[in-house]
């Protein structure tokens, strides 16, 4: 008898710890994505203009964590290619790699950037209907610049590094309004609208330059697939 019930209660705390197991993968999904979107670079001062935007494009990795039926963390690291175009009513010092050179007023500049990312978000999640979910998402996304090219409308300046023109680093906030669609198992697809707003100035100043504040828009169809 003693026997019988040892193995019941063995087996009882197994099937739990199985249980718990089980849930807690439930609870972790990875995800692949990509993220065509539209860029444009917006600046408060009189002496910029904003010019066209400019198609982009993303993708990495995330890990979504729901530690609450309604609620999961997510973070990850992207690859973002972005930018944008703005108009220099004033002259412009640049700061290139290959040292200052001097534009005259209304000359358009476009910024060619490439950043690595760590997004930081959390997802507020809906029912379960059918075989889909809703979301909503906001976050932070600490951005480090790992390349920088520059066209200018004046002294044939295409594809120039740039580097010592921009910070280094970078912070946006970001919002994302999407549905997430089991595929069966584990496997879902994600389906989001997406947009980003950098805080910090884009450019940075030399002594010759006017101080600006040049920040980047982004919006996004963002795809992936969560495993």
């Amino acid at each position: 008898m003693k026997t019988k019930l040892f193995l019941l209660a063995w087996i009882l705390v197994f099937s739990c710890t199985a249980v718990n197991s089980q849930d807690r993968e439930r609870r972790l999904k990875l995800a692949m994505s990509i993220e065509p979107h539209f860029n444009w670079i917006h600046a408060d001062e009189n002496f910029l203009s904003g010019g066209a935007g400019r198609l982009g494009i993303n993708g990495g990795l995330r890990v979504d964590y729901r530690f609450e039926r309604f609620y999961a963390l997510s973070m990850g690291a992207n690859w973002n290619q972005t930018g944008g175009n703005i108009i220099y009513n004033d002259a412009l010092s640049l700061d290139l790699t290959s040292g200052i050179d001097t534009l005259r007023p209304g000359t358009r500049v476009t910024y060619r950037l490439q950043y690595l990312e760590v997004p930081l978000a959390i997802k507020f999640m809906t029912k379960e209907i059918g075989y889909s979910t809703g979301f909503f998402e906001i976050g932070l996304d600490p951005m480090f610049n790992i390349r920088a090219y520059i066209n200018a409308t004046d002294n044939n300046i295409d594809k120039a590094p740039f580097s010592p023109g921009i910070n280094k680093f970078n912070l946006a906030w970001h919002t994302g309004l999407g549905l997430i669609y089991s595929l069966g198992g584990s496997v879902s697809i994600q389906f989001a609208l997406t947009y980003k707003n950098t805080f910090l100035d884009v450019t940075r100043e030399n002594d010759l330059r006017k101080p600006d504040n040049v920040r980047i828009n982004v919006v996004g169809l963002n795809i992936g697939l969560l495993f």
